[in-house]
């Protein structure tokens, strides 16, 4: 009996003592002033560290210098959680669906004052894989009612243009060229509409474009109403993305698919909103993507028959080639489009052609591989799948080019851009670190994912930059396009690398470049004017850089006393750079390592010296978990 009162009487306890463990497990969750300044990605359970589609998001968060960590729908709901999320990102494609608890969840930490990104399709179908009724449930953290599958049915998607004002696309940090004004001639994509939501259609409209094509459209919802926030981008009748404002937190809603995109060799918009949400909003800080923070531009050359040898002594009698150094890369056969047709660099037994790689190689430019052995026949004809044939004209091209640089070759292109997976996988078994991508355009470098898979471990892609449809010289001199224009953008681009602290790539051939050597003068004349603040780099020397960065590990985190960042390296961190915004940070103090802080108009920027471990320390300038609003910087 009284072994039975015991156990009745521990029963009834039951529910006091987990009621006083969830009190003091709530005590014990970290405060605000111990947060860990990372965004987090939040998943279903089912979710496993193993699944691309996230890999795609950490990657590219890695590539941003963001800190993006994975969190799952039950650790979200759970009221006795250890973390507590700054930023909040719900992606497309992973997160499709949502129960009615998540939905609830969500709205609770935007009114609350956490930062939400809402992206495309998240959470927009039901546990059963159905559309919503009437409209998407976070309707009204978008700021806009979206998802209208009972208004609309199959056409609830909806492809078209997206513009927005050049000051949208400046805080995307969208390359130049990349948009243009909708007005354009060398836009050519059709007059956009008179009507269009939002502030934007008070302003100069500039709309986004493609390479070969000028006109690109998006998928997007279909929206309705008002947008009540700063919109950012539009489509037709539509809201393309925009910042909301929900209780005491904020809502980036991004209506086009991230992740779908990345996958397809089209991540330009998914980096850009990750940045823009963890540092424009959150004010995180972020390691630069550019050795010492310093922003500058891979000059890449195509040399790919022997009718290029007359303009490259004029291009280096202009001076083209003074500065650098340049990623510059040859197709060494003796034939171009046809085997015995004679037109081909020839590069093992032409004197000109080997004094003219000599003379680049004093200039102490980087030579690299163009493609394999036979420029147009192997570009035209490559295929998706591995081809022993093709592997031997790219194995040949390689000899070639090590035998004229004495060294083994480490960079690549693509004859006519054409880049299958497995050339990309061949290229990083044989020791290949970087290529140039006619995918993924307007980006720095990155590792493609194609299908979700990614196609190498090591080796990274350098997408090109463009104007419009065009991206070498001589496709804008085929259209005549004026010098004027070509020289103010390549000065723009220079001007936007420096200013962004971020690498792009620019490429042409030589025949195309002579129609602009005045434009390309300009361009170098702007280069060395920015001093400090710009590099030429190669495609081997940034890839290098980038590889090491990313066995860097550092975190931030606000504490009592301000916030705390910490850095390791198993060699050495230097030439790695922090930034930290002015508005949420004060100026950083060295606890540990060797670091040089200098500053901007709107950041603090940390050098690191020759350690491998560093820590620094900062005083807050604005409240704990504070909302900044894009405008501020």
């Amino acid at each position: 009996m009284k072994q039975r009162c015991k156990k009745l009487f521990a029963i009834a306890l039951l529910p006091v003592v987990l009621l006083c463990t969830a009190a003091y497990m709530y005590h014990r969750m970290p405060s605000p002033d111990n947060d860990t300044d990372a965004v987090l990605l939040l998943v279903p359970d089912e979710v496993d560290a193993g699944n691309m589609m996230v890999h795609e998001w950490l990657d590219a968060a890695q590539e941003e210098g963001v800190r993006l960590a994975v969190m799952h729908d039950s650790e979200f709901l759970n009221p006795l959680r250890t973390r507590r999320p700054r930023g909040l990102i719900v992606p497309d494609l992973i997160h499709r669906s949502g129960n009615g608890a998540l939905v609830g969840a969500l709205h609770d930490y935007a009114n609350g004052g956490g930062d939400l990104m809402l992206v495309y399709d998240a959470c927009t179908l039901d546990l059963d894989q159905h559309f919503t009724k009437v409209e998407s449930r976070l309707s009204d953290l978008a700021g806009i009612s979206y998802a209208l599958y009972d208004s609309y049915h199959e056409r609830v998607v909806r492809w078209t243009r997206v513009w927005g004002t050049s000051d949208a696309m400046s805080q995307l940090e969208v390359p130049p060229g990349k948009y243009l004004p909708a007005s354009d001639p060398l836009f050519r994509g059709g007059v956009l509409p008179v009507a269009a939501a939002g502030a934007g259609a008070r302003d100069e409209r500039y709309i986004l474009t493609r390479y070969q094509y000028g006109d690109v459209q998006y998928p997007i919802f279909r929206t309705a109403g008002n947008f009540e926030g700063e919109v950012l981008l539009e489509g037709e009748n539509s809201v393309v993305a925009g910042v909301h404002p929900h209780g005491l937190g904020h809502v980036l809603f991004v209506n086009v698919p991230l992740g779908y995109m990345k996958s397809r060799t089209d991540g330009l918009f998914l980096h850009a909103f990750l940045h823009y949400f963890a540092v424009r909003m959150l004010r995180l800080p972020y390691l630069a993507t550019a050795p010492d923070g310093v922003g500058g531009i891979v000059f890449n050359w195509h040399v790919d028959a022997h009718s290029s040898i007359l303009p490259l002594n004029k291009l280096l009698a202009a001076g083209i080639f003074d500065q650098g150094p340049y990623s510059i890369h040859f197709t060494a056969g003796p034939d171009v489009d046809a085997f015995g047709d004679g037109k081909g660099l020839n590069l093992l037994h032409d004197p000109e052609a080997q004094r003219l790689a000599a003379e680049l190689m004093r200039r102490h430019h980087v030579l690299g591989s163009h493609g394999g052995w036979i420029h147009n026949y192997f570009g035209t004809n490559l295929g998706e799948s591995p081809d022993e044939k093709y592997a031997n004209f790219i194995a040949l091209n390689m000899q070639a080019m090590q035998q004229i640089i004495g060294k083994p070759v480490t960079e690549y292109s693509a004859p006519l851009g054409n880049q299958p997976q497995w050339v990309t996988r061949w290229l990083e078994g044989h020791g290949v670190q970087a290529y140039y991508f006619a995918g993924d355009a307007g980006m720095g470098p990155t590792e493609v994912y194609r299908d979700q898979t990614r196609d190498g471990n090591s080796t990274w892609a350098f997408p090109i930059v463009h104007l419009g449809k065009y991206a070498s010289m001589e496709e804008m001199g085929f259209d005549a396009v004026p010098a004027s224009v070509v020289e103010h953008w390549l000065t723009s681009l220079v001007d936007y690398t420096a200013r962004e602290g971020v690498v792009r790539l620019l490429y042409t051939h030589p025949f195309g470049a002579t129609s602009y050597i005045q434009a390309m003068q300009g361009m170098l004349a702007r280069a060395q004017g920015d001093g400090q603040r710009f590099r030429w780099y190669t495609m081997t020397g940034l890839a290098t850089f980038l590889n090491t960065r990313k066995s860097v590990q550092w975190s931030s985190a606000t504490t009592p006393a301000g916030a705390v960042l910490e850095a390791q390296a198993a060699t050495t961190l230097a030439h790695q750079t922090w930034i930290l915004p002015k508005a949420r940070y004060g100026k950083p103090r060295v606890d540990l390592g060797q670091a040089q802080v200098r500053s901007n108009d709107h950041d603090w920027l940390v050098d690191a010296g020759d350690c491998k471990q560093l820590r620094i320390e900062m005083a807050l300038t604005e409240p704990r978990n504070g909302h900044s609003s894009s405008e501020d910087k």
